[in-house]
């Protein structure tokens, strides 16, 4: 029988491993050269949240979006973080429902820089409700659209759903979710919880399925130096192929096409990366997109003719 001596160091040992998965293992130059504007973001999130509590609407949407984003960038800077995209092309400008594997902490992070504005909706978040507790993350929750949800109250998912169509459905949001329910830590990905894509349907919005690759790397002990996330947006299932599907059956689907993409992708090289993505707006769009086009199906290379073959003599 153990005391509760034993039970508090046993708990405190697992709080430990724990405290260890979570840490980021950033360079000293980086941490000297980034301190300061990272302290800035953090004090202006907190400022943001507080106004915007104290006085709705006090701080724009448009302006506390574009903050989260920079924020989100320097994160993946500091962190030495980079993220390769394919099927970018499929993350429709509407409502839609963004459905991810689940590896890491940083998943909303890395989703959320991908976020052009002038390509697609903002995202919104369905998000447990300890982070709104959470000192340095409860800044950020609560300057964008996130939704609380207390996985164990049923009652809350109801209510988190309510919220989370009509984000969808009048605000034409980017609704994120992870069916899994909870990081995999790992390249595996876990079954999915049927409910999470009711949402879906109640919306009656495209289901995009995104494969999230590598990101279990960065709180790793032997992380590499630099990682190297992968992000691949599936083709979209829109409403009228899953309106009439049982969850369990759509959940099954999406599962199907983000295991498929895993395969298809985790060795690969990716052509898109973020920081490309992030530069596309209406003057320069058309240009990006036909470099991007010549990376992915380079023009054959012209063989040069050998001396032999100019004396070749043809019957």
């Amino acid at each position: 029988m153990t005391t509760n001596k034993e039970l508090t160091k046993h708990e405190l040992s697992e709080n430990k491993i724990n405290d260890n998965e979570r840490s980021l293992k950033i360079s000293k130059l980086k941490i000297i050269y980034l301190w300061f504007p990272i302290w800035r973001m953090m004090a202006k999130a907190k400022k943001i949240s507080k106004k915007n509590y104290k006085t709705p609407g006090f701080y724009s949407e448009e302006y506390a979006y574009n903050f989260a984003k920079k924020s989100a960038n320097r994160i993946l800077k500091a962190s030495n973080i980079n993220i390769t995209v394919e099927g970018y092309e499929n993350w429709l400008d509407r409502g839609v429902i963004l459905a991810a594997n689940h590896q890491s902490n940083f998943d909303p992070t890395i989703l959320f820089a991908l976020n052009n504005f002038y390509l697609n909706q903002p995202m919104a978040f369905i998000a447990k409700k300890e982070l709104w507790n959470d000192k340095k993350l409860g800044r950020f929750v609560r300057i964008i659209d996130c939704i609380p949800l207390d996985r164990e109250n049923p009652r809350s998912a109801l209510e988190a759903f309510k919220e989370a169509k009509e984000l969808v459905v009048d605000y034409k949001r980017s609704l994120v979710i992870f069916p899994e329910g909870t990081r995999s830590k790992s390249q595996e990905i876990k079954d999915f919880h049927p409910a999470a894509l009711k949402i879906a349907q109640m919306a009656n919005a495209p289901v995009i399925p995104v494969t999230i690759i590598n990101a279990y790397q960065i709180f790793k002990k032997d992380r590499p130096k630099k990682v190297e996330v992968k992000v691949i947006f599936g083709k979209p299932i829109m409403p009228s192929k899953h309106i009439s599907l049982k969850t369990e059956d759509l959940s099954n689907n999406v599962r199907k096409v983000i295991s498929e993409n895993m395969e298809k992708y985790k060795d690969k090289d990716l052509i898109w990366d973020y920081k490309t993505i992030n530069k596309i707006n209406p003057k320069n769009e058309e240009e990006i997109r036909e470099s991007i086009k010549k990376k992915t199906n380079p023009s054959p290379k012209k063989q040069k003719k050998k001396l032999k073959d100019i004396f070749n003599v043809v019957d």
